[in-house]
């Protein structure tokens, strides 16, 4: 994978919160990658008015994916559930998914944003290879949320045929317990670790996520 470009989309995950270390640095550093990220903390899938910028921008994976270059990278990988999470009652703005691909799509409803999200992706980045990432369970989100949600995202991603790497339920990491979320999570960069369990610190998306999502990009899912 030396030398190839790799996009990523989607909240603090892949931004890299307050260290600016995501899921994917790891991974670019290792193999020589030209890594963009366009991922910004506190995004959504659900665009959100409440959560603009100071120029008025809604960062919202999909308003980042339709200002992206349109230059095609090798690979993009995106995530993004986490802050749609802490809303409450979920079955309330959960939609339900088309059973068409030109939509239109209800993005006030998290089915119908994050189809509006694999759709631009298959059609701005044709030939790039697209991956979506489960997020570690984490306990600063309810549970149930966080399962719905879970679901909701793999179901779109099988129908657009988008492959997901699922740190979820088979990545190890799962900072609902105490031992990892102290050892694996932060919330300052002062001090690295003893989390919240949100963020995962550098040594933490090195160990839990970077062997799967190579794995993924290199001999597929």
């Amino acid at each position: 994978m030396k030398g190839k470009t790799i996009y990523g989309f989607g909240d603090s995950l892949v931004e890299g919160h307050c260290l600016k270390v995501g899921m994917l640095d790891a991974l670019a550093e290792k193999n020589g990658m030209k890594l963009v990220k366009y991922a910004r903390n506190g995004a959504t899938v659900i665009p959100d008015s409440s959560n603009a910028d100071e120029r008025g921008l809604v960062p919202d994976v999909a308003e980042q994916i339709v200002r992206a270059s349109e230059e095609v990278p090798d690979y993009v990988c995106f995530d993004g559930l986490t802050n749609d999470a802490c809303r409450p009652e979920p079955a309330k703005w959960l939609g339900k998914m088309e059973t068409g691909y030109q939509g239109p799509y209800d993005t006030a409803t998290f089915y119908g944003a994050f189809e509006r999200v694999c759709r631009l992706l298959r059609t701005k980045y044709q030939e790039s290879r697209v991956i979506y990432i489960c997020v570690h369970k984490m306990p600063t989100r309810d549970f149930a949320a966080q399962d719905i949600l879970q679901k909701a995202a793999r179901e779109v991603c099988a129908k657009w045929s988008i492959p997901c790497v699922d740190i979820y339920r088979s990545g190890l990491i799962n900072t609902c317990l105490d031992g990892m979320r102290k050892a694996y999570s932060y919330n300052t960069a002062e001090f690295p670790q003893d989390g919240n369990g949100t963020h995962l610190n550098a040594a933490g998306y090195e160990k839990w996520y970077l062997p799967m999502i190579e794995q993924a990009l290199i001999y597929g899912i």
